[in-house]
């Protein structure tokens, strides 16, 4: 095939600098709230800051957490340490939006024209950016660590670095990845078939490095925290899978959230069954005739889907089954992967297919537009006046413990105030 003319187009410095800039300005309106009125959410408050405030970020870089090492947010919390108390939630936030604005440059990379035109990679990358069904991945750092998997996948099938920079670069992704969460173990598999089906000297570089980080992560999982993750019943059914496959992710890619998993009768269950085999159906059409990168990143993305069904983990109710919970919980971090699977599948092949395949999949790109509009404001957090408990703070004397309530309702900040000059 004769290659068109854009598609090893190299962006310049500076319009990379603008095509970040851009991608963090729409995800600012996206949620505004994240940056002009900032607070601790969850995990951001309860456990990375208040762990780097009190024990110090040496001792809490080797403390595990749900079973695995949690490299980022530990380092953004050091950051934010060097900020006022005031703006502390803010530099956590302003990282969080620097890593899932990256995926976009990294698509619009000349390293990334396996996948496609420049063209169709800059629709790819804002697909990515007004993604609906995805408001959990947008709420703070502690999430970052699906987008950081985004971009190792891109990373990975990406073209070779051709500077010591382009390597270092690669190797710090992979690093922080590695050492963030779980996602080196499934990435591992994907990076040895890549070196299978390309053999260069610089995959077995980036293969072996995942390899490392996975056992680093399976000492810190086995070792260091094996009570860390917590498992609930699962309560498996082949109705709560459609419910969750064309209620929660196939659905909600083309509306937005929405409650259709939840309705009963046997009607809507059997819409949901339709919807799960049309989109799986169109999903393994791309699998088929995509470009090999799309192709690896449908099967990693399956992988995720798979994993999320079959150990879950956060914050399941009591006497309540994981599917279940699973089914009537829409735009949470386990449908980020399979939603953009299924919104870039309809994506390529409105530009790539023709005939029946083109038509529906056009239909389908039209009504994602529609829930991509309806689901681009992200709800602001509930206001917990972080400014007076940052007045409290600051007047408590040393040695005091001091608890702020954070988002979401519920959660804490627990900090011992140091003297000054510590």
């Amino acid at each position: 095939m004769q290659n068109r003319p854009d598609l090893n187009h190299e962006l310049r410095l500076w319009q990379h600098g603008a095509v970040f800039l851009f991608a963090c300005a729409i995800l600012i309106s996206r949620r505004p709230d994240a940056i002009f009125h900032a607070q601790f959410f969850a995990e951001d408050g309860h456990v990375w800051f208040a762990d780097d405030y009190n024990v110090g970020l040496w001792s809490a870089l080797f403390q595990a957490h749900t079973g695995y090492f949690q490299t980022l947010p530990r380092l953004g919390a050091a950051l934010a340490l060097l900020a006022p108390f005031s703006l502390a939630p803010l530099v956590l936030n302003l990282i969080a939006l620097a890593v899932q604005a990256l995926p976009a440059n990294l698509l619009l990379s000349s390293r990334s024209a396996g996948w496609g035109t420049l063209r169709t990679r800059a629709l790819f990358a804002g697909i990515c950016l007004a993604l609906p069904n995805c408001a959990e991945v947008s709420s703070g750092i502690t999430e970052s660590q699906w987008l950081l998997a985004l971009c190792v996948i891109l990373v990975l099938t990406a073209s070779p670095p051709r500077s010591v920079a382009g390597m270092g670069f690669d190797c710090s992704m992979l690093l922080l990845c590695g050492l963030t969460g779980a996602f080196c173990i499934p990435l591992l598999p994907i990076a040895f078939f890549i070196v299978w089906r390309h053999r260069d000297r610089w995959r077995w570089v980036t293969s072996g490095l995942l390899a490392a980080l996975c056992l680093v992560q399976a000492w810190a999982l086995l070792i260091v925290d094996p009570s860390g993750r917590k498992e609930a019943a699962l309560g498996a059914s082949p109705a709560l899978f459609a419910r969750i496959l064309g209620g929660q992710v196939y659905s909600a890619t083309l509306l937005g959230h929405n409650k259709l998993a939840t309705l009963p009768g046997l009607p809507m269950l059997l819409f949901l069954v339709a919807l799960a085999i049309a989109g799986t159906v169109l999903v393994a059409i791309c699998i088929a005739r995509a470009p090999w990168p799309l192709r690896v990143f449908l099967l990693f993305s399956m992988m995720l889907f798979a994993l999320a069904l079959i150990t879950p983990t956060g914050s399941i109710p009591d006497g309540i089954s994981a599917w279940r919970h699973l089914s009537t919980t829409t735009s949470v971090r386990y449908w980020f992967f399979p939603t953009l699977a299924f919104a870039w599948s309809v994506l390529w092949c409105v530009q790539s297919q023709t005939g029946v395949i083109k038509t529906v999949s056009a239909v389908l790109f039209c009504v994602m537009c529609f829930g991509i509009v309806r689901d681009w404001r992200h709800p602001a957090f509930t206001d917990m006046h972080f400014e007076e408990q940052v007045k409290r703070f600051e007047a408590a004397p040393a040695g005091t413990a001091i608890t702020i309530p954070i988002c979401p309702d519920g959660w804490t900040m627990e900090l011992i105030k140091h003297s000054p000059g510590r």
